[in-house]
Formats: C-alpha cells, structure tokens, sequence
C-alpha cells in the first residue's frame, strides 16, 4: 500500500511539475493545458480550476466510452493535479523567466519528459486516473489503437479544443503532441516493472 501511495504521490507531483514547466516555456502548453489557459484567460479562472472543470467534463466522457458508471473519484486526481498546477505557477516557479528561445526550449523539453515520466508513474497505483489520461485508455479500448496513437488522437482533440477557445498553441504545444505519447510508450513498462518489485 506504501509503494502505491508514494507512487501515485510522486506521479502527480511529477505531472503538474511537467505540466507548469511547459506553460512556463511560453511556447504553447500541452494540448489539454493549452485549452485550459485560453479559458483561463477567457473566463478569469485560474489554470488550474479549468483544467479541474475540463476534466470533470472528460470524467462523463470516459464513462460512455468505456460504458462504465462515472467515476467520480477521478476528479480526485484532476483536483490534485490543478491545485499543484496552480501552486508551481503562482509560487513555486516564479523564479524562472527564460530570456530567448533556447532556455524557454529546454523548459518545455523538460516539462514534456517530467510529465511523460509521471503519467507513467502514478497511473501504475491503480487509483483514480486524471481524465485526461482516462481518455487516452478510453480510447486505447474502445477503438484498439495502441497507447502512443491513443494519445497522439487524445492530444489532436484536445488541440482542436485549444484553438477554439484561444488557447495556449503554438510549436511546444506541437512538440507536446508528437512525442509524449513515446515517452509513456517507453516509461509505463518501466515503471510497470519497478511498481512490481516494490509492491
């Protein structure tokens, strides 16, 4: 129970850490955080209580997909996930303004690795998934792709959305797309190996 606690801990604290690093970098958010930030900037919510609204929104989605009862207790990580997308922004990371493309590059690659390596991580504990990444599962069954053109799917979605709404877009949001589906296609055996022999 430890090793499923912490791994799901660190998961998300590695996630939103990701998360925030991406949106920091100023050259477009992850595709569901680009979304969020266009109805931030829309609806004078902060990020995280849109990414929070998104995912209830995703947490019905994901029930008729799967053809499932909703699972409420979803909005348990996606809460989580706000709240510390929140913190990083406001508090945790205000010491970082990159000067010039290069350092806002390296931001965003960073966040893209920490947010591929989290998913990986936290959804290994079995407890309730952000819908985001729900989705992606969602789609992954339903129509048989596997998890790195489930998520590439998910990502164009979620682009299309972001655009809709003004969001965050541009060529981090791009690069977010193309290769977070690798890294969880590379880190979730990992991790999956590493749970087993803490568990």
């Amino acid at each position: 129970m430890k090793a499923r606690f912490g791994f799901y801990c660190i998961g998300l604290l590695a996630l939103s850490l990701g998360v925030s690093l991406i949106i920091k970098g100023e050259l477009g958010a992850a595709p569901w955080d680009a979304l969020a930030v266009g109805e931030s900037n829309l609806f004078h919510l902060s990020i995280g209580t849109c990414i929070f609204m998104n995912g209830c929104i995703l947490i019905c989605i994901n029930a008729l997909l799967l053809k499932e009862s909703i699972q409420w207790l979803a909005a348990l990580s996606i809460f989580i996930i706000g709240m510390m997308v929140d913190y990083w922004i406001s508090m945790g990371l205000t010491f970082l303004e990159p000067a010039g493309f290069p350092q806002q590059l390296i931001l965003v690659i960073t966040g893209i690795l920490l947010l591929g390596i989290g998913i990986s991580i936290y959804l290994q504990a079995k407890l309730p998934s952000s819908p985001m990444d729900t989705f992606m599962v969602a789609i992954h069954r339903r129509i048989g792709l596997n998890l790195r053109n489930s998520r590439l799917l998910n990502e164009a979605i979620a682009i299309t959305l972001a655009m809709m709404f003004h969001g965050a877009v541009g060529i981090g949001t791009v690069i977010v797309a193309c290769t977070l589906g690798f890294i969880i296609h590379i880190f979730y055996p990992i991790m999956e190996r590493m749970y087993g022999k803490w568990s």
